[in-house]
């Protein structure tokens, strides 16, 4: 394909910060998050059939993945009817108020290949199809398919949660293809998800837990550590999972790094590795914080941030 194709927000709930701010919430969807869903840029793909698992050439299991990451993969697979694979990053940011404290967004996606408009690309077998008016039926002609991603925010740390949530997401949109009184069901889920946005609070620190209904099955519990004890983590195995990923060696290495303000970068084959290593060694530094730039997942667009001077 001739072309540089960008990644860019479809659709987005609330539809602006203005919506929040209205319920009384100073937040607001980060700047570029679509290019932390496709760190690696956006990559086409040529085909009778969406890219199986070896031709990505995804890891789907690692370190990281919990126990039940099996099942959940083939949840994915079959609501998507392709392909699929789950990521999650964070962006972190401080205010220009002196000595305030980063603010984290935690972002959960599920990414799938779809197929591109009809005659989009003269290089395409359904291109010629288009404009004779006749209909795509060959299933030998190859086509082009295009990522997309449903992505979700937090600013706590709940990825195993809005894992959970993005399984539910795909699984009633799934159901809704093809059925029978789908816009109603489709304005249902839209209540449901205006619903878990703005009627329920985060969790009191140490103190009250939140229990959060959502597309049925049952409640999701959010729960969040003491202010003053070790920061929260992703998920219950994350510092297994790092002991697992970086060995004793690894860790102290990297942890004698950050306590001396060194310049590390992190690289791995799994996204959610770098973001789970990040996540687990900025905790094990308690009491102390980590106050140097902080971009566990770097997208190809912001490369150059690399070669940036700290100070």
């Amino acid at each position: 394909v001739n072309s540089a194709p960008e990644t860019c927000v479809l659709e987005q709930f609330p539809p602006s910060p203005d919506y929040h701010v209205g319920n009384g919430r100073n937040v607001a969807l980060p700047d570029k998050v679509e290019w932390f869903c496709f760190p690696e840029g956006c990559r086409l793909w040529r085909g009778t059939t969406p890219p199986n698992a070896d031709e990505l050439n995804l890891v789907r299991f690692s370190a990281s993945s919990p126990a039940n990451i099996a099942t959940t993969i083939a949840s994915f697979d079959a609501c998507l009817g392709c392909t699929s694979s789950f990521s999650w990053f964070i962006l972190a940011s401080n205010s220009d108020e002196y000595g305030s404290a980063s603010q984290k967004t935690f972002g959960a996606c599920i990414r799938f290949f779809v197929p591109a408009p009809t005659g989009i690309d003269p290089t395409q077998d359904d291109f010629g199809q288009s404009i004779r008016g006749a209909a795509l039926n060959d299933k030998a002609s190859k086509r082009l398919w295009v990522p997309m991603a449903i992505c979700m925010t937090s600013q706590i740390p709940i990825v195993g949660t809005m894992e959970v949530m993005l399984l539910r997401t795909c699984e009633a949109l799934s159901a809704m293809v093809g059925s029978d009184g789908q816009l109603d069901r489709l304005g249902r889920f839209f209540e449901d998800v205006a619903s878990l946005v703005i009627n329920y609070q985060r969790p009191i620190p140490g103190v009250v837990s939140s229990s959060i209904p959502f597309l049925g099955g049952d409640p999701l519990t959010l729960t969040l550590p003491p202010s003053n004890g070790l920061p929260p983590l992703p998920h219950g195995a994350s510092i297994t999972s790092v002991c697992r990923l970086l060995g004793a060696n690894g860790i102290n290495f990297l942890l004698a790094a950050m306590l001396t303000e060194c310049k590390i970068l992190l690289h791995s084959d799994d996204i959610g590795n770098l973001c789970l290593v990040a996540e687990v060694m900025t905790a094990l530094m308690y009491p102390f914080q980590w106050a140097l730039p902080y971009i566990p997942v770097l997208p190809v667009p912001m490369m150059e941030f690399i070669e940036a001077p700290l100070s």
